[in-house]
């Protein structure tokens, strides 16, 4: 349930709780004020009537108290519903691009730099009680599938091992030096300086 739903559904109650108690008040306080100014009217009646207004709205008041509980109840539940949702976004969005990716044969070395790319584009999609990870219309495993073989997607992924016996392989210094940055400063560079990142083996850090 979205905030505006929510919304409308507690005003609703609102209105529900409080609409006849509401119109008694009005229609009481109309009366008690013509009897005000009508010097003939019967004490005895003059007193039944403020006898029930202050009844009525001691049950307005009542109702308004509830109403304002039930108020808070609720955005507690909406602000307890939106944290299970992010965690249930994590979950699912992060493993199952990492399935996918794994799946698609991205370097191990590039799955960071993969991972903090698209996970932006996924969200997750409701069908009944279930919620499936998506990236546009596409499941994650369909979406990577079709990525890993665009110009943006292919230098992820690990080559055939073509190397003959005669090949190097590998840099001289084993990979000592790759480079690490943190994924804030990742998030800043642009898609090319991406790419360039990961393909120097480049490694994410927390710090």
């Amino acid at each position: 349930m979205d905030e505006k739903e929510l919304k409308e559904k507690i005003d609703a109650a609102v209105a529900e709780a409080t609409a006849g108690l509401v119109a008694k008040n009005q229609e009481l306080l109309g009366k008690l004020k013509k009897a005000q100014k009508d010097s003939q009217i019967d004490p005895v009646d003059h007193a039944a009537i403020q006898a029930e207004l202050e009844q009525t709205q001691a049950k307005l008041a009542e109702a308004q108290k509830v109403v304002k509980t039930a108020t808070t109840e609720a955005e507690k539940l909406k602000k307890a519903y939106e944290s299970e949702s992010k965690v249930a976004h994590k979950l699912l969005v992060e493993n199952g691009l990492t399935a996918a990716l794994i799946e698609s044969k991205v370097k191990a070395e590039f799955m960071d730099g993969a991972l903090a790319l698209l996970a932006p584009l996924a969200s997750l999609k409701a069908e009944g009680e279930n919620r499936t990870a998506v990236i546009g219309d596409k499941p994650l495993k369909d979406y990577v599938g079709e990525w890993v073989k665009s110009d943006k997607g292919k230098h992820y992924v690990a080559a055939p091992n073509n190397q003959g016996g005669g090949a190097g392989g590998g840099s001289a210094d084993g990979g000592a030096n790759k480079k690490t940055m943190t994924r804030t400063a990742f998030d800043a560079l642009d898609a090319a300086e991406k790419v360039e990142f990961s393909k120097a083996g480049g490694k994410l850090t927390n710090e």
